[in-house]
């Protein structure tokens, strides 16, 4: 199940946190650079982003997370 995911709340934003640090280390090894800007991402700075995050669920358990923004009418997707 897809839901919005409201990254105000700090429990949410560590959620992500916990998803979206081993995911991008996984990119890290491949492009051999760990210079990744969400890699150093920390619960304040997600939740300063501006970005509208969802997450997919699988048993109530995050399991993924897109966020994106949209502007001009120009979505824009940051992080996956």
């Amino acid at each position: 199940m897809i839901k919005r995911i409201d990254i105000t709340n700090p429990k949410l934003a560590m959620e992500v946190l916990n998803v979206q640090i081993p995911s991008y280390k996984v990119e890290a090894a491949l492009i051999d650079s760990d210079e990744i800007p969400p890699l150093k991402d920390t619960v304040d700075t997600l939740q300063q982003c501006g970005e509208n995050f969802f997450g997919y669920y699988i048993n109530e358990k995050l399991s993924g997370v897109i966020s994106i923004k949209i502007e001009n009418g120009v979505m824009d997707i940051h992080r996956l």
